[in-house]
């Protein structure tokens, strides 16, 4: 059986260790570190998570700062990411942990300063990532409840953010947050230029805004659809030249944005689904 020596007991939950590789690592579990002593061993089966300290950047500040926290706040942020990680049915990087906490350590301070930061993205928050936002809206009143405290709406879309950008396959927080930035700025755009306003409930909004998200991330990883065939992108600039004047807009606009060039292939999808979009 695989057993963990305590070097020091951070709080309730959270205990430093070293792996079987000698690597220093945080271990964390229900009450593992409750009556806990260093050099006590502790089973496997008593581990949730186990961090590898040399993978998480900037770990000395967040043990400095787990150590100046009350116990709530970590058991606070274990209890929304295993909600979390099951109603979305998908993991997160191990360092959403870290940077969930601080973040709510964060907002929990603003709180009692009275200070109030307006989240400008929110409604698009809401409606880009809603599984995310429903996810944090619970948590936040469930922090609520526990601390008898009222942290506004602003804060469930914030989270949202950690818990979009912490999923496995996204991009940095900086990507997460350009991508709300960009779909809104899109939207808008064809708004605009068919002086439409588009039905945010209707299922071409939801075909164009999950297209949008893939095209965007395709972007950040460098993964543009290509193709030789240049037969069909003429023949649909043809019949749709207001469509296609539009998507060259876009195409502007991401080129300011992100200093990239963007194939046709991409440009023919979105040409199509503008047009599905503003039909």
């Amino acid at each position: 059986m695989i057993t963990f020596k305590v070097d020091k007991i951070l709080n309730n939950s959270l205990v430093l260790s070293k792996n079987s590789d000698n690597n220093e690592v945080i271990l964390m579990g229900k009450g593992i570190g409750f009556n806990a002593k260093v050099g006590d061993l502790l089973d496997a089966e008593q581990i949730e998570k186990c961090f590898v300290l040399q993978q998480i950047t900037g770990i000395q500040g967040y043990l400095n700062l787990i150590e100046s926290l009350p116990d709530d706040y970590i058991e606070l942020t274990r209890f929304l990411l295993d909600y979390a990680s099951k109603t979305l049915q998908t993991t997160f990087r191990e360092t959403l942990f870290f940077t969930l906490l601080d973040h709510l350590n964060y907002a929990i301070e603003r709180y009692y300063s009275g200070v109030v930061i307006q989240n400008r993205l929110l409604y698009e928050v809401k409606s880009f990532y809603p599984k995310e936002f429903e996810v944090a809206k619970y948590g936040i009143t469930y922090i609520n409840q526990r601390l008898n405290i009222s942290l506004p709406e602003e804060e469930a879309g914030n989270i949202a953010f950690h818990l979009v950008n912490g999923q496995s396959h996204q991009q940095t927080m900086q990507h997460t947050l350009l991508s709300v930035k960009m779909l809104k700025d899109i939207f808008n755009i064809i708004q605009f230029n068919f002086a439409i306003r588009i039905d945010k409930q209707s299922l071409h909004y939801s075909r164009f805004l999950t297209h949008m998200q893939f095209f965007i991330q395709r972007i950040f990883e460098q993964k543009q659809l290509q193709s030789d065939n240049d037969f069909v992108f003429q023949q649909v600039i043809r019949q749709y030249p207001d469509e296609f004047k539009c998507a060259n807009i876009i195409k502007k606009y991401l080129i300011n944005q992100l200093n990239i060039t963007i194939s046709n292939e991409e440009i023919l999808y979105l040409i199509l689904h503008i047009i599905r979009i503003v039909h």
